[in-house]
């Protein structure tokens, strides 16, 4: 690469140089030949004039031997062909050649421009002498200025081209040593220009390499120090960056190797690029880059989940068993790159708590259960023998042994659901008839707090596949703590079919409101916005929890919006077909 664009350089140089001393040539040679026939013109015109004044009074004898003596004469001693001609033509004498065989000259280019009185200057071949000839005509005049007569000289062309031939053998030499000198100059420039280009193409080179620090140093002021200054500042930055990445990098290293989840990276073709001790943990055979996810991991779950996040571009999650660990697995693309991320979150350890704590919460439900009935019954028998104080301290235990009983009810139904002891049951539910029978449930107790029970029900509402039981206590729970905490106004029911084939039902209220801080932790359990009305009105705390989990299990969506002193109102979104295969997901 060097090497050819200094020949590039060098020859673009010389070729220019060879162009312009080949022209300068042939022009020298042209404007040479130019200036030897005008040199020799004006000599020939000069002894032309010259043998005027000894020829011209004998011209007036016309032919004699002293006119011929005297031309002859004249042409040897200025080495030119001498011609003297009369003003119709005729030759009266000639240096070289007898006039009398000489043919009338009237026509001659030359002797026609003398007879007007001009110099006339003629170049052509000379059938007499058989050669090339210049020749020169000047006018012989009278006194009175009228043309008499011609006087006129010749010279070969050969003396012309052997003077020629003189000055081209030294421009010839000149041509050389102009070349000579135009090629080392050319090589030397060469130099230097190619010089700083291929001291950058080694810096270049080792930058390349990764040799950052590479610096180029000209001791030059032009465009390529300009060049060479901005490489440097470049250089500067990149080893800078590079020292940044490479020191961001060891920190996302230690990161990536210290987190306990696993993580790893799959390419295109589904192969490891790569992945954390977190990962090597339960992989079933290593090491574990370079090879594909099923010959390392033995889910195929897994898999599937990964080709599914490959095909739709969408994250993916879910809890797969990987040997006898529960593992959540999210899969999602990097991107627009077509690498994957897979994350593994052991979940065993908070699976078995979960299943613990559950367990405990249905045992000790279940062992609450026995003497919560003993006490009711217990109670019962009292009621009617006790009398005064006593059967008021009867009252007190008897309410809240029902409110023990309905927290221990709520207990087993919420563990159920977390469990997923059972599916919801799909049936076909008429959704209008439902709401009138739960606005009707409430109508009396609405009444008695003063308050107006408001149905709002399409006429045309669909019949949907749900578990009519379970949707019951949604709303059951939904009216029932509208009715708790709202004092005046109404507590209104609305429902709709929406165009995403999903049902959205409403529970409105013009209560006391929820504060904004206590909004995210209504649906877990046990926890009480209002602590002292709820246990005032029997509430167990447990209602929102048993209604999220009731709408999760239906694949559907809550959600609260709630103003401080104007009421609060719940949205609940279920699908209008709860069988697997035929939800229409958001």
């Amino acid at each position: 690469m060097k090497r050819r664009i200094f020949l590039r350089v060098f020859a673009g140089y010389a070729v220019v140089s060879i162009l312009a001393i080949v022209v300068f040539s042939f022009y020298t040679r042209d404007l040479a030949r130019r200036i030897s026939h005008d040199a020799l013109t004006r000599g020939l015109e000069g002894a032309a004039r010259a043998a005027l004044v000894s020829v011209a009074p004998l011209m007036t004898n016309g032919r004699s031997p002293a006119l011929d003596q005297l031309t002859a004469a004249i042409g040897r001693e200025s080495k030119v062909r001498l011609t003297v001609i009369n003003g119709n033509g005729v030759v009266f004498a000639d240096s070289e050649q007898d006039p009398a065989v000489m043919e009338n000259h009237s026509n001659r280019p030359e002797v026609i421009r003398a007879m007007t009185g001009a110099v006339g200057t003629s170049l052509r071949f000379s059938g007499t002498l058989r050669h090339w000839l210049i020749y020169v005509a000047v006018p012989v005049t009278d006194h009175s200025g009228a043309v008499r007569g011609v006087v006129r000289t010749a010279s070969t062309v050969e003396d012309l081209e052997a003077f020629a031939g003189r000055e081209l053998g030294n421009l010839l030499v000149f041509a050389l040593l102009l070349l000579a000198a135009c090629i080392l100059s050319s090589l030397l420039f060469t130099r230097t220009i190619t010089a700083p280009l291929r001291d950058l193409s080694q810096v270049v080179g080792l930058f390349a390499a990764g040799d950052f620090g590479a610096r180029l140093h000209l001791r030059r002021r032009d465009e390529l120090r300009e060049l060479a200054d901005s490489f440097n500042s470049m250089g500067e930055r990149v080893e800078a960056l590079f020292q940044e990445r490479a020191r961001r990098a060891q920190e996302l290293d230690g990161i990536f190797s210290s987190v306990q989840q696993g993580i790893v990276v799959l390419d295109s073709d589904g192969r490891i690029v790569r992945s954390n001790k977190g990962f090597t943990q339960h992989a079933a055979s290593l090491p574990v880059e370079g090879r594909t996810l099923w010959e390392v991991m033995r889910a195929p779950r897994l898999t599937e989940l990964v080709q599914e996040s490959r095909a739709t571009g969408k994250r993916q999650s879910e809890e797969v068993a990987i040997g006898d660990r529960s593992v959540l697995c999210t899969v999602e693309r990097m991107g627009e790159r077509e690498e994957l991320i897979l994350v593994l979150n052991d979940t065993t350890d908070m699976r078995r708590v979960e299943t613990m704590k559950r367990d405990f919460v249905v045992n000790a439900s279940h062992e609450l259960r026995t003497p919560l009935t003993s006490i009711m019954g217990s109670l019962e028998m009292l009621e009617g023998a006790l009398k005064g104080d006593a059967a008021r301290w009867v009252e007190t235990i008897r309410r809240n042994a029902e409110r023990m009983t309905s927290i221990v009810k709520d207990l087993l139904l919420l563990s159920g659901l977390e469990a997923n002891a059972s599916e919801p049951a799909a049936e076909h539910v008429d959704l209008g008839r439902l709401l009138h029978d739960v606005a009707g449930m409430f109508t009396p107790r609405a009444e008695a707090q003063g308050l107006a029970m408001v149905l709002s029900v399409p006429p045309d509402l669909p019949v949907i596949v749900a578990d009519a039981y379970l949707l019951e206590q949604v709303l059951v729970n939904l009216v029932d703590n509208a009715l708790k905490y709202t004092e005046r106004g109404e507590v209104r029911i609305a429902a709709q079919a929406g165009d995403d084939q999903r049902i959205r039902i409403e529970v409105s209220d013009t209560g006391i409101g929820i504060p904004e801080e206590s909004l995210p932790r209504i649906f877990e359990r046990f926890y009480v916005v209002d602590k002292s009305r709820s246990r005032k009105l029997g509430g167990t705390g447990l209602g929102l929890a048993i209604v999220k989990h009731i709408i999760q299990s239906h694949s559907g969506s809550i959600d609260v919006h709630s103003v401080l002193g104007k009421g609060t109102r719940f949205t609940v979104t279920i699908p209008r077909d709860l069988r697997p295969g035929k939800l229409t997901e958001n």
